[in-house]
Parts: C-alpha cells; sequence; structure tokens
C-alpha cells in the first residue's frame, strides 16, 4: 500500500538502539516518550541487553510513568528483570505485578531471591495473589507451574445464548480460544471453539455440542513435553488437569513459545558444554564460574589422550610421520560423534525417538559411520600413499591411517548415539552429552586405537 511503512525486527534492532541511547544521554525524554509509544512491548523488551545500567534505569523510570512497565516486563530476561526489582520500590513493583497475568508473575517471582518473593507476594494484593502462591506450589518447568489459573468453562446444561453471554462479560480471562465444559465437581467433560457455538441453534445446550474426545496434560507434566503436545495436536492453547480429573488451568500457545525458546536455548547451551549460563549477563566471573565445570570432562580427556601418546612415545620417535595424521583422525571422529549425538538429541527432544529404539538407532549410525569411514580411509589412505614423504613406509602407513580412521569414525558414531540414550534411560539431560562428554569419550578411544593399529602393522 503507497504510504505505509513496515519496519522490521532488523530495523528496530539496528536503528531505534542507537537513537535511544542517544535521547536517554542527551536527556529528550519527551522525544523518548513518544517512540516508547509507538512501539510494541516486546520489542523495547529487546532494547534492554544491549544497554548500559544507567540508560537502563531511566528507561525503567519512564516505562513505569508511562505505565508500560508491565507489558515489557513480560518480555525481559532474568537478569534484567532482576535489575528492575532491585532499584525499584517493592510497592512499585507490587502494582505492576497486580495488573499481569498470573502465570506471567510466577515466572517473574521464580527468577528472584527468596526474600524479595516473599515481600512481594505480601504486597500483592486480591485474585493475583492467591493465583500466583497456588502456582508457585507446582514444581519448577512443569504444567501446573506455567498455566494460567484463568480460563473459561461453563457448566454441561448451559445453552449456546448463555455461553454467548458470558462471553461478552468476561474481564479477567486473558484469551478466549475454547469454551471447557465442566460437571458440577469442575471435572472436565468436554470442549468446544467459539465457531462451534455462534454457528448453532441458541438453545442447544452445550453437552449436545462438545467434543469429548480431549487432549489434557497433568499438572506434573514436564514443560517441553506439553509444548510438544499442543504443537502435535496444533492448538492455541491445552487444558490442565489435577490427579481427580478437575481442569485446574490452561497453558495458552503464547505460554508455548516462550517454553520451546526457553528449552532450545537451554538445549544449545548444554550442547556446546557452557551449563545454564545467562547468555545476556555481562559478568564476566559469572560466566566463568558457568563454564569451567564443563570445561573439566575435556582437560581430563586431555590429559588422558597426553597419557596414551606417552605409552606409544617409542613408536612416535621411531616414525615421527605419524604425528602429523593425529590432527586428522581426531577431527573427523569428534565431527561425525558430534553430528551422530546432535541428531539424537534432537530426535530424543521432540519425541521420535525413545528407548525402546535404542538398538535401531545403534544399528543405522553405526552403519552410518561403517560406510563414512570407509569413504574417507580409502582418500585418507590414497593421501599418504602419494605424498613422497610417507611413502619411505610403503603401503603399511597409508594401511594405518586409513583403518585408523575408518574405526575411529565407527566408534564416534556409536558412542554420539549411545551416551545421549543412556543418559535418557537414567533421567539425565541428553543434551548434557553432545558436548564434552562425547568429543572426550571420541578423543581418547580415536587416539589409543591409532597408536594400536600402528603398532600392530607397523612395528
Amino acid at each position: 500500500m503507497q504510504g505505509q511503512t513496515i519496519i522490521t525486527t532488523h530495523d528496530v534492532d539496528e536503528l531505534f538502539i542507537s537513537t535511544i541511547v542517544r535521547l536517554i544521554q542527551r536527556r529528550a525524554f519527551p522525544n523518548l516518550r513518544n517512540i516508547i509509544a509507538k512501539t510494541h512491548s516486546a520489542d523495547i523488551a529487546r532494547w534492554f541487553p544491549r544497554l548500559r545500567a544507567e540508560a537502563k534505569s531511566s528507561l525503567f523510570k519512564i516505562l513505569v510513568e508511562e505505565k508500560r512497565m508491565g507489558e515489557v516486563l513480560r518480555d525481559l530476561n532474568s537478569a534484567d528483570i532482576s535489575e528492575f526489582v532491585e532499584e525499584t520500590e517493592l510497592s512499585i513493583v507490587a502494582d505492576i505485578l497486580h495488573t499481569m497475568p498470573a502465570d506471567d508473575v510466577t515466572r517473574i517471582l521464580s527468577d528472584l531471591p527468596e526474600e524479595s518473593k516473599e515481600e512481594l507476594l505480601n504486597l500483592i494484593e486480591g485474585a493475583t495473589s492467591a493465583d500466583v502462591e497456588r502456582l508457585l506450589e507446582y514444581e519448577e518447568k512443569t504444567a501446573g507451574s506455567i498455566m494460567t489459573p484463568n480460563f473459561f468453562a461453563l457448566s454441561e446444561e448451559t445453552t449456546a445464548t448463555e455461553a454467548t453471554e458470558r462471553i461478552r462479560e468476561l474481564a479477567d480471562v486473558e484469551m478466549v480460544f475454547y469454551v471447557y465444559v465442566v460437571d458440577a465437581e469442575n471435572k472436565l467433560k468436554g470442549v468446544l471453539s467459539l465457531r462451534q457455538l455462534v454457528a448453532t441453534k441458541p438453545d442447544t445446550p452445550l453437552k449436545d455440542l462438545m467434543t469429548s474426545h480431549l487432549y489434557t496434560v497433568h499438572t506434573d507434566m514436564p514443560q517441553e513435553s506439553v509444548a510438544r503436545a499442543v504443537a502435535r495436536y496444533n492448538l492455541l492453547a491445552i487444558p490442565v488437569i489435577n490427579s481427580i480429573g478437575q481442569l485446574v488451568g490452561i497453558v495458552t500457545i503464547d505460554d508455548v513459545v516462550d517454553v520451546i525458546r526457553e528449552e532450545n536455548t537451554e538445549d544449545m547451551l548444554k550442547m556446546a558444554g557452557t551449563g545454564a549460563v545467562d547468555i545476556t549477563s555481562r559478568s564476566i566471573f559469572r560466566n566463568t564460574r558457568a563454564r569451567l565445570p564443563w570445561l573439566l570432562a575435556s582437560f581430563a580427556g586431555g590429559l588422558i589422550a597426553v597419557y596414551v601418546i606417552g605409552i606409544f612415545e617409542s613408536q612416535l620417535k621411531e616414525i615421527a610421520a605419524l604425528a602429523a595424521f593425529i590432527p586428522i583422525i581426531m577431527g573427523m571422529g569428534g565431527n561425525i560423534g558430534t553430528q551422530s549425538s546432535t541428531i539424537i538429541v534432537r530426535s530424543i527432544a521432540i519425541g521420535e525417538v525413545s528407548i525402546k529404539d535404542t538398538w535401531q538407532v545403534l544399528w543405522r549410525e553405526f552403519s552410518t559411520g561403517a560406510l563414512l569411514g570407509t569413504a574417507y580411509g580409502l582418500l585418507l589412505g590414497g593421501f599418504a600413499s602419494l605424498v613422497p614423504h610417507f611413502r619411505e613406509h610403503a603401503w603399511k602407513l597409508p594401511l594405518v591411517v586409513a583403518l585408523a580412521i575408518f574405526v575411529n569414525m565407527i566408534i564416534a558414531a556409536t558412542v554420539g548415539t549411545l551416551i545421549p540414550m543412556i543418559f535418557r534411560r537414567i533421567d539425565i539431560d541428553p543434551a548434557v552429552a553432545t558436548g564434552p562428554f562425547v568429543t572426550t569419550a571420541i578423543d581418547v578411544a580415536g587416539i589409543f586405537t591409532y597408536f594400536l593399529l600402528a603398532k600392530i602393522f607397523l612395528f
């Protein structure tokens, strides 16, 4: 359309951040307020990780004055939320939280120190406080902890006309995607869409309209499983029931998007061997402390590899050419191991692979490793036989390096598959296996296999 301006998220990041910083530095707050009034709260939240502490403080104050802080707060990361709570009067924070949905308040409070959490709960009044306290009782990262207790449920005998009138009167329900039908004991009996409601005869009771085939989740179901269920069945919201089948809340699509983003970030950090480090944190010591334990596995593996090489020191001194192939043999093994473990971890995460599929998956990756090992073994062996520097050992050195990379790639594919499956079996997050544990195990096994083959064929 002529004259229409479309602002992309890239434009928001690149253009607005520099503008915001300049306006804050010049204390041009009227202009800043105009920009804030025209900017979506999600985009405002994306400014904060790139602002300095002084700029953040100024922006916090303006957002509170403009009554936009509640909208922005739900999209801020944990570090910025903590910073806001620390430098703002708790009574003001409580007033802001009081205007927010209970599930968002629960997520924010769960990241705060226990003392601040208790004080804020005492300051938040009314139904919001009761809902939040109830949600905080559920185990973290379960359906109960992320659900919203505000949903639209009616009795089986309610007619379509009565249901429509009730929807018009709604004030405290976050979003109405479906109408849930419950009995006298608040047990979930069925569900119907708004389209079904408006397209039927006015006097039809809901029990004749509802679908009794329901997709539900229990309060103790892990949030990742909840997200998978919503994605699998293409739902806008999924009902949450307790142990006796009573409807206690719903998990909406916006909560599911947050869960997917959080779980993917967590898995990527674990796969990189950095644990639960806060990627938005500016603290060097905090990031160092989070990474240090995970690198101990790699460090220990490196020491073992050094010890293994020391065992074969005499062979290495006699045939120095063996050292030339160590990087490629270890590197190729590490690469295929990481590929295999990443594929398995992702397959487990999206529910495509389970424990009962272990042998099938293991055989597939073993066969893949064997085929890749054959291809690269022939290439590396051919290279070793053609380079004049290595010809003094005739056919033996090319055979050793070819067999070494063949065996190492089979071991790597097998280990990269087996470790995540074992971790899954003992209820440890398989994403951990893709980092230092897999690469360290493959490096040690690869270097030992290489020198063992060299000892067999060359000495």
